[in-house]
């Protein structure tokens, strides 16, 4: 019942800075002076406000981004992405910067993450025809890369409940970052020895990563997983399978396609235009 799933979870109460008395004190006073069939919250993270392009948000001064108007025109995992990206674990106050937005989707999302995955399932399609290969013996590298994805639970998780969002998605990003150059340092285009094993332990990671990525974005992260040829939902999947290498020698990925589209220069411009007027 509603009470037993209540009481035998860990209770999160996300809230501003402006209302920490309320429910710090107020709130845990008047609910102990009704009952203890609920118990009080395990964690109160809190955080600071939002103020947009370093200003106070007022709809009266048309100083705000409508969250109709934003979906309309970028994909909601754009925000999420952003957003945790630039929360700290404090009360400090995080600013939205339309032109940092820009650079975080292009440059981080895109350049980093969605590369990796457009090049190591592109190229199992160009060169393998979509068919994982057996990988060789592994050298140093491979051996490095293999670590990375079986800890790569962990090393998020722990951030992740120690409510560091913003560094747990850095992690991410972090990982991804590594299979790239791992990527670039084995030359799988050459077709030399190794290649393999490059591309085995590639397609593993940007599996690991569909799991890992579906906290922070959920769309995205389905999209990666079809791709992978994976059947279901990649929420159904427990978090430490992302740390294993399930992939095998034989299975045949999806079709492949961009995960994400560039955000125009054009588009800020146009959204900074709107502020104010």
């Amino acid at each position: 019942d509603g009470k037993t799933f209540w009481n035998e979870s860990d209770i999160y109460h996300f809230i501003g800075k402006d209302i920490v008395y309320h429910h710090y004190l107020f709130l845990p006073a008047m609910r102990l002076g009704i009952n203890n069939e609920f118990k009080l919250p395990d964690y109160i993270p809190t955080r600071g406000h939002l103020t947009l392009e370093g200003k106070k948000i007022s709809k009266s001064r048309n100083w705000y981004i409508g969250l109709k108007d934003f979906l309309e025109k970028f994909p909601a995992d754009y925000l999420r992405f952003y957003l945790i990206s630039i929360n700290p674990y404090s009360q400090d106050d995080l600013n939205f910067d339309w032109e940092q937005f820009s650079t975080k989707i292009n440059s981080e999302l895109i350049g980093n993450l969605g590369n990796l995955v457009n090049r190591a399932l592109g190229f199992t399609t160009k060169a393998f025809d979509g068919v994982v290969p057996e990988p060789e013996s592994f050298d140093e590298k491979d051996s490095e890369s293999e670590k990375k994805i079986k800890s790569l639970a962990d090393d998020v998780g722990k951030l992740m409940q120690e409510n560091h969002l913003d560094r747990a998605l850095k992690q991410l990003m972090e990982f991804s970052a590594h299979f790239n150059q791992y990527f670039q340092h084995k030359e799988p285009w050459k077709k030399g020895p190794g290649t393999n094993a490059c591309i085995f332990l590639s397609v593993n990671a940007v599996r690991s990563i569909a799991i890992c990525l579906h906290s922070f974005l959920p769309k995205s992260s389905q999209k990666i997983w079809s791709q992978l040829g994976l059947e279901g939902n990649v929420s159904d999947i427990s978090w430490n399978e992302m740390s294993e290498l399930k992939l095998k020698a034989g299975h045949k990925i999806g079709t492949v396609e961009p995960i994400f589209s560039k955000v125009e220069s054009s588009d800020i411009e146009k959204e900074q235009s709107k502020l104010g007027n």
